[in-house]
């Protein structure tokens, strides 16, 4: 039935909320000499970091974002990793249809999780924030993979850990697969009503295996 598999990057595969928060944190700090909690900054995701810097400060954004990268890459192994279970489940795909991550993240630090967590190896395409014009739950990011792997949107699939990730999989018509693993809110998650809901990695590989 599946010809494609496609994922979110952050709070999905990857436990690294907590690495972009601190990231902000330690940006906005040197730069705008401003204090944010965690959950301050994550109520400004949705545009890539670029995006969100620009608008807090057009005229240090580019150097809030480099300082932002130098702390990402440098701290990432100490708040981020790949969530235990998810490895098998991609082995496993990676088999039988070609795999794409598409995140609101930026290029650079998406690329840099992936690099640093051993997973770009897996990803045939990854769509991050930057390559889009309309951010999810718009489904330009998802339509641009189901046209590079030439797949309908019936032969796809997308599993997030956010509200927005399944409106985004219902508005490009791939099943809305639900990693409750990760989510901040399960139940605002489960009230948009996905397709399926897995609370491990691990019951995730188990339908992978009977695909």
């Amino acid at each position: 039935m599946f010809k494609a598999a496609l994922f979110d990057l952050d709070g999905t595969l990857t436990d690294s909320m907590n690495l972009s928060a601190q990231a902000f944190i330690h940006t906005f700090r040197k730069h705008l000499k401003r204090e944010y909690t965690p959950e301050e900054i994550f109520a400004m995701f949705g545009p890539c970091e670029e995006g969100i810097f620009r608008k807090e400060d057009e005229s240090q954004a580019k150097a809030m974002m480099e300082t932002f990268l130098a702390f990402y890459r440098r701290c990432h192994q100490q708040y981020a990793a790949v969530y235990p279970g998810v490895l098998p489940a991609l082995k496993l795909l990676r088999e039988r249809m070609p795999l794409a991550v598409i995140t609101g993240k930026g290029k650079r630090p998406a690329l840099i999780t992936l690099e640093e967590t051993g997973l770009a190896p897996y990803f045939d395409l990854v769509i991050s924030g930057s390559c889009v014009q309309r951010h999810k739950p718009d489904p330009q990011g998802i339509e641009m993979v189901l046209q590079a792997f030439g797949v309908s949107p019936q032969q796809a699939f997308y599993l997030g850990d956010s509200p927005v990730d399944i409106k985004t999989a219902r508005r490009a018509g791939v099943t809305a697969l639900a990693a409750l693993w990760g989510a901040r809110d399960r139940e605002s998650l489960l009230r948009q009503q996905p397709d399926a809901a897995f609370a491990s990695p691990e019951e995730f590989a188990a339908w992978v295996q009977k695909l």
